[in-house]
């Protein structure tokens, strides 16, 4: 069991995230090139030959940790959950060759499982804002909830903090499909 000493001296959060984004995109026959300066939201870039035709994209790395859902009434629904804070206008402005990825993971001993997600930016950026709205000292903000659910093993978007079985298909939805979708990035 990692101390609280270790964690600190692992590095940032995001930075665990690019490693994983990097080794995954690796195995998809991607050259992923980190960037060194954050300037326009570009972790890294990607580069993929395809015969003669060669593309590039820039993905943006967000990392969260996974935890097993702890209230009764969401133990009915989903096994792990996530949440990470957004602002409202984060992605607003993005091209159309940003995709976002998002890497979620358990912490020790369970660790990283493959929940790794590929989303276009703008998408990203409408999803962010369909989730929870909250006020914080550094003003609005958005509370992006991935949980998986127990019934069909999909990823879903909560919309809501708190909802009943019966509310499910309203308070939340699908993004399943942005679930290890390297092919997006083609």
């Amino acid at each position: 069991m990692l101390t609280k000493i270790d964690k600190l001296r692992a590095g940032h959060a995001e930075i665990q995230g690019e490693t994983i984004a990097k080794f995954e995109l690796f195995e998809q026959g991607f050259n992923p090139y980190s960037r060194y300066l954050d300037v326009d939201k570009v972790d890294l870039i990607l580069r993929k030959r395809e015969g003669t035709k060669i593309y590039y994209r820039e993905v943006q790395v967000k990392f969260g940790r996974l935890y097993r859902v702890g209230y009764k009434w969401e133990q009915e629904l989903f096994d792990v959950t996530s949440w990470k804070f957004f602002k409202p206008d984060d992605f607003k402005d993005a091209g159309l060759n940003l995709f976002v990825a998002y890497v979620l993971s358990l912490p020790v001993p369970d660790l990283y499982k493959g929940d790794i997600f590929i989303f276009p930016a703008r998408e990203f950026h409408n999803l962010i804002n369909r989730s929870v709205h909250v006020n914080s000292k550094k003003g609005p903000q958005r509370e992006v909830l991935f949980s998986r659910s127990l019934h069909d093993g999909k990823w879903y978007l909560r919309l809501k903090k708190r909802f009943t079985k019966s509310e499910f298909n309203v308070a939340t939805v699908s993004v399943q499909q942005y679930w290890r979708n390297f092919n997006i990035l083609k």
